[in-house]
């Protein structure tokens, strides 16, 4: 199980890097395919111009260990000892991927998908489709052969345009279900059905017939790009309207028919009051104020240079007063960790402005239980909910009500390699609070053995070994300096600069969290401790010691709702 779950995960880390992070930024593309994608799906995931697979993947498998022949023999072994012919075919599928990942090069011949590629995943009811652009055809085809003979199942043909489909049955449980694996007009296509679905979902999903209504219909696809200033050639979303819909009602939308057919009397019966006028408009309500997940991406990646890319996804809302509440708690963040990838081994910063914490939870909790919905279940869960105090969370946050924002930052850190005490660092540590030092005399009062400290003045910097000689022991000599809206501690060149520079930044609300790491420093200085500690450092934990990756996150809050950024800096520079 342990080496089947470390498979899965190396599979999906690359799976979901391309699916999220690819495109280039441009007009509206109005791609054929998007033609078979119905106006009611609930996902989508577009990648409409074509990106550098090749590159892409150099750079995401720069570790040579990351797809290593051990990694593939975890797989090899799986599909070895399972007794279910479905699985070995699956895992020999897995395997095969994962060599092409070992082997960018090679893309086209082991998978017969382009090396320039652009894909497309959506929902026809509760059909997964996924399609995916050719350079050889023929490789395609023998992919899925070497899996059938490795496993000992055979397709069944099923005839139609294009050369038809092949069918490969599988079941889990009660459950049965189709993979279906087609080619056409030089894309591959894989969808999976239930023995359940309608001729016409069979037919959507086969893309034998387009849909009444597209994804293009109505301008649909334009209006969320354009509403939500979206990348329209790497964009996506999750519609929480689509998947309400077709889960509360009996024929709402495609998912809505499919749910319908497949499920048991039980699940009817447990959906049938989510289905009366009352919750309906309930459910309504909510989700027109939160429709769903938007996302777009941009990646730029050649050959031997590093691949950059950023993404984005907003849960937006329509609900202006629970936007301006948000925005209320929003602090302060120090413009290296703002502004995006700062070398660092790691970064944090949370930007919380306390003094309007406690009112903006209060009056989001209103917001939550009042007023009183319809909806019988709706209303039960607001009565549960009503019972849960939040004062105890409130009244903590009072105590620190001047607090602006607190963030770290590590630079660099070296362990010695004897003690695995730390020998050198580079760091910085910062707390803004409005009137800081006012506030921090204060503290220093609540705080035993530290009322005698006395705080340096303004540009003056107190050696924190002096008033705390245990440090001496770690080797490093931490400097502490205060301003009236700022405290740092800092040791090192760049730390030393990080703080100089947030001292003389002014208190502002521009941000909310941030979040930054070097995957191979960060685990390294992990892995290093580990073996110190007489503890094994498993494979899968040494392969992240050498992927050359640097990630960099942030949430906040905008006009539109709840966004998140990303940013991520892949492979060495050459």
């Amino acid at each position: 199980m342990r080496k089947l779950l470390v498979a899965v995960a190396i599979i999906a880390g690359a799976i979901y890097g391309y699916v999220k992070f690819t495109g280039k930024d441009g007009a509206v593309v109005d791609h054929p395919a998007l033609e078979f994608v119905p106006a009611d799906t609930v996902f989508l995931s577009a990648q409409l111009e074509p990106v550098d697979f090749i590159a892409y993947l150099n750079a995401f498998g720069v570790s040579p260990d990351y797809y290593s022949e051990a990694s593939q023999q975890q797989l090899a072994e799986l599909a070895a000892n399972t007794d279910e012919p479905q699985w070995r075919f699956v895992l020999n599928l897995a395997g095969e991927y994962m060599r092409a990942l070992a082997q960018p090069e090679q893309l086209e011949v082991i998978t017969g998908i382009k090396s320039q590629v652009r894909s497309l995943n959506y929902m026809v009811g509760l059909s997964p489709v996924m399609r995916v652009e050719l350079a050889n055809e023929a490789a395609f085809w023998k992919l899925f052969d070497r899996a059938e003979e490795a496993s000992g199942i055979s397709h069944q043909a099923i005839p139609g345009a294009d050369g038809g489909f092949r069918s490969y049955p599988f079941s889990f449980g009660e459950y049965q279900v189709e993979l279906l694996v087609s080619v056409a007009d030089g894309w591959g296509n894989m969808t999976l059905l239930l023995p359940t679905q309608g001729e016409q979902t069979r037919e959507l999903a086969l893309l034998a017939v387009k849909p009444e209504r597209s994804i293009l219909s109505d301008n649909q696809l334009a209006t969320i790009i354009e509403n939500y200033n979206l990348n329209p050639n790497a964009v996506g979303f999750i519609s929480f309207q689509q998947l309400v819909t077709g889960l509360t009602t009996t024929a709402g939308n495609r998912l809505a028919n499919d749910i319908q057919l497949m499920a048991s009397p039980q699940f009817v019966a447990a959906m049938e009051p989510w289905r009366t006028a009352e919750c309906q408009q309930d459910l309504t309500s909510i989700t027109t104020s939160w429709p769903g997940v938007y996302f777009d991406s941009k990646i730029t990646s050649k050959a031997s240079e590093q691949s950059h890319v950023r993404g984005k996804m907003l849960l937006p809302t329509s609900n202006k007063e629970t936007i301006n509440t948000l925005s209320s708690m929003r602090g302060f963040v120090p413009d290296h960790i703002a502004n995006g990838l700062n070398d660092a081994i790691f970064s944090f910063a949370l930007g919380l402005d306390m003094a309007e914490f406690a009112p903006a939870v209060t009056k989001l909790w209103r917001g939550l239980t009042q007023p009183a919905y319809q909806c019988p279940q709706l209303a039960e869960l607001q009565q549960k909910m009503q019972q849960t105090n939040p004062m105890a969370m409130l009244a903590a946050g009072a105590m620190v009500h001047s607090v602006q924002g607190a963030s770290v930052t590590i630079n660099d850190l070296v362990l010695d390699p004897n003690t695995m005490q730390v020998s050198a660092v580079d760091a910085m540590l910062s707390v803004t609070a409005k009137n800081a030092r006012s506030y921090l005399e204060g503290l220093k009062a609540m705080v035993p053995g530290m009322a005698e400290i006395a705080l340096p003045a303004d540009g003056e910097e107190l050696p924190l070994n002096t008033v705390l000689p245990m440090l001496d022991a770690f080797g490093v000599t931490p400097v502490l300096q205060v301003s009236d809206s700022h405290l740092v501690v800092y040791a090192g060149d760049k730390g030393t600069a990080q703080a100089k520079a947030v001292i003389e930044q002014p208190i502002a609300k521009n941000g909310m969290l941030s979040f930054g790491m070097d995957y191979a420093r960060f685990f390294g200085t992990m892995a290093q401790a580990m073996q110190a500690s007489g503890q094994p450092v498993p494979d899968e934990f040494s392969s992240l010691t050498e992927m050359q990756m640097q990630v960099q996150a942030t949430m906040d809050i905008d006009e539109q709702g709840v966004v998140m950024h990303s940013q991520m800096t892949i492979g060495d520079a050459k």
